[in-house]
């Protein structure tokens, strides 16, 4: 764990190390390390894009975590799977089926896409588009063209104004939109 904790504040975060700490805690028993350990290897594989290896390492951590009533981390591999749009149950599709009787989203209302919802809400948080592009596991250039395409749709001229404009039409609960402390 620590060689991995390392490795992540020396911005050397790799899928492997994470895999080495899993390897080392799976035969001592230690549910919370190896949970934690599994979590990571998530995030990192998330990041390196090997989706489908993250998705299986985060629902065992959420396995872990549930077994053992980690709610701290149950709500971290939540907002993992859902940033970075990983089911938690394999059986679950990605995208689910839209609703015709489900009140109407007003964001879809304006033609943002899924994702530009994601990034919009980002937005909102004050994120550039490189801590964009982290949180939700995509490439700068791929959040920065998410701006665009919002600010195109939502007829603003920059970030500030899409933010305020999403802030008025009250896209997001407020909740959601607080800064991270």
């Amino acid at each position: 764990m620590l060689d991995g904790e390392l490795a992540r504040a020396e911005g050397r975060n790799t899928p492997e190390v994470w895999l080495r700490a899993v390897e080392v805690l799976r035969p001592t028993g230690r549910p919370y390390p190896l949970a934690e350990a599994l979590f990571r290897a998530a995030v990192a594989h998330a990041a390196a894009g090997a989706r489908e290896e993250a998705g299986r390492l985060l629902r065992e951590a959420e396995e872990q975590a549930r077994k053992h009533g980690d709610t701290e981390l149950l709500r971290e591999v939540t907002a993992l799977a859902e940033r970075a749009r990983l089911p938690l149950d394999p059986s679950t599709p990605t995208q689910l089926p839209a609703d015709s009787r489900a009140v109407p989203d007003p964001s879809a209302a304006l033609g943002l896409t899924a994702r530009e919802c994601d990034v919009l809400r980002l937005l909102t948080l004050g994120r550039t588009n490189r801590q964009t592009a982290e949180e939700l596991y995509i490439s700068p250039k791929t959040a920065s063209v998410h701006v665009s395409n919002i600010l195109t749709k939502l007829e603003v001229g920059n970030r500030g104004e899409a933010a305020a404009a999403a802030h008025r039409m009250r896209l997001f609960p407020q909740h959601t939109t607080r800064p991270r402390s």
